[in-house]
């Protein structure tokens, strides 16, 4: 997912997770419902393993890197959508004081380049390159 896209759909998944149905989110934003409306249901489809993968990222490190020094587990949320959400913020909390460059991506552009883009697609997320410089970004 191209960073403008990550924006525009993660903003609207993040109202989503709010409790928002795609009809009012497509309303708000001059949108089409069909654009909208795949947008949270693929994304459902898959928070688990988003909020899994990504977990590890804001906790214990990506594969070789630790990422967070103190890391802080977000609270759970109302639902898997929400909690996958949440889990994103702090993945992209925890990675930009590690590397500051991270602090030049939205956090829906971080999750897409940790998880190699796959945020609405079916497949598993790819494993995650270790990071060891901000240049990556």
């Amino acid at each position: 997912m191209a960073d403008g896209c990550a924006e525009v759909i993660g903003g609207r998944l993040e109202t989503a997770a709010l409790g928002m149905g795609h009809r009012q989110i497509a309303a708000r934003q001059g949108l089409a419902e069909g654009t909208v409306r795949g947008w949270p249901r693929r994304f459902r489809r898959r928070s688990e393993a988003v909020r899994r993968y990504l977990t590890v990222v804001a906790g214990a490190g990506a594969v070789a890197v630790a990422v967070a020094v103190d890391p802080v587990m977000p609270e759970a949320a109302a639902s898997p959508l929400a909690d996958a959400v949440t889990v994103i913020v702090a993945a992209h909390r925890a990675a930009a004081v590690t590397w500051l460059a991270v602090n030049t991506v939205s956090q829906w552009a971080f999750a897409g380049r940790a998880i190699g883009g796959r945020v609405l697609r079916a497949e598993e997320p790819r494993p995650m390159p270790a990071w060891e410089s901000a240049e990556q970004w």
